[in-house]
């Protein structure tokens, strides 16, 4: 059993790694290039266009949810409302070029059109619904922080005279020191959760379950989809399979959509990092739209629904998405899970550390 736990826990740092390494890079480079001032006046607002902004800015990055995590908090706390923030994170995962070709080749056009919908609207939605209950996490505390200060920069005026280089540095060395220590520990602990349930729960056992279409409900699979790690391209044949299986169209885009917008360490880190508000938010949505969505396409769908599963007849397709989407070798997946896995580490020794530190103070003085 702990071997199996080791193996679980080590397979789904790696799967999520890389592209948390890749977020923290481009959290340096917008921390370092991109002035506060500047993305606060672009998406620092309850506009719809600044909604629109980062929901096609996710649509076209090809991250998972853990991934986009530092990127989206990166924003969040540079000046980005918290609307446009969800819309980010929602996004992001959900679609992207690759996985809307290997949609439409083994799911169909009438899933396929839904899936774009979803892709286009839900994170519009979410991020409504942000910018009206966010409360006081609608700004981050550090963009309040600068705003409280009242130091009015002119635009023109202000010429950095420091190197790019020396910038593209430090913004990293940002991104690594400052935010992917932060993070790190709470996707840590997400991922020590995530593979204790896979552990105790095997995923075959759960795919045995979804494969079957009698046991299967919306809702069900709307609870599974928001605990499992789902890649929306790795799982899409998965997704066409169970619907040759026969499971209504409805659970297989409401299986999409939850499983792949949402994880217990993305929930675990929005509500660590943002607040209890915003994972309120963000989940709450999750589960009612995707019990929603998946209920109105199998009414729009399952009456004269026909599956068009065909590995042969999909193989272009399927070749056209690899071209298009970015894949790692594997050797730098695991440079990346030992980069993760070390930063949550350090981050969580640090805290033992200075607890330690004030437990030892507090003693010295009940002393004196």
């Amino acid at each position: 059993m702990i071997i199996r736990f080791l193996y679980v826990f080590w397979d789904f740092l790696v799967i999520s790694s890389e592209w948390i390494v890749i977020s923290l890079i481009l959290s340096g480079i917008i921390h370092a290039f991109v002035r506060p001032q500047v993305l606060q006046k672009s998406i620092g607002n309850k506009k719809i266009s600044s909604l629109i902004k980062t929901t096609i800015s996710g649509a076209i990055l090809p991250i998972c949810s853990c991934g986009v995590l530092p990127l989206a908090l990166s924003l969040y706390r540079t000046g980005a409302y918290l609307g446009p923030t969800l819309s980010f994170l929602v996004a992001t995962p959900i679609i992207n070029p690759a996985a809307i070709i290997v949609a439409f080749a083994m799911l169909g056009k009438e899933v396929t059109f839904i899936y774009i919908l979803c892709g286009i609207f839900l994170p519009l939605i979410i991020g409504i619904l942000g910018n009206i209950f966010g409360g006081k996490e609608l700004i981050a505390p550090e963009v309040l922080k600068l705003q409280s200060m009242n130091i009015k920069i002119p635009e023109n005026t202000y010429v950095d005279k420091t190197p790019w280089y020396k910038k593209l540095y430090n913004g990293i060395l940002w991104g690594f020191n400052n935010l992917g220590i932060e993070i790190s520990r709470f996707i840590l602990v997400g991922t020590l959760f995530g593979a204790i349930l896979l552990t105790v729960v095997p995923q075959s056992f759960v795919m045995q379950y979804l494969s079957n279409p009698k046991l299967v409900s919306i809702i069900g699979i709307t609870l599974v989809g928001c605990m499992m790690y789902v890649c929306a391209l790795g799982h899409i044949p998965f997704i066409a399979a169970l619907i040759s299986a026969g499971a209504s169209p409805g659970i297989a885009i409401t299986f999409l959509i939850t499983g792949v917008a949402t994880n217990i360490s993305e929930l675990i880190s929005i509500y660590k990092l943002i607040g209890k508000r915003t994972l309120i938010i963000y989940l709450f949505s999750m589960l009612f739209f995707g019990i929603l969505i998946g209920y109105i396409t199998n009414i729009l769908l399952a009456n004269n629904f026909i599956p068009i599963f065909d590995l042969s007849s999909s193989s272009k397709q399927i070749e056209l998405a690899n071209n298009i989407n970015i894949t790692f070798p594997d050797w730098f997946k695991n440079i990346c899970a030992v980069v993760v896995l070390f930063m949550g580490l350090y981050s969580w020794f640090m805290i033992i550390v200075k607890k330690i530190k004030v437990l030892i103070s507090r003693g010295k003085e009940v002393k004196c």
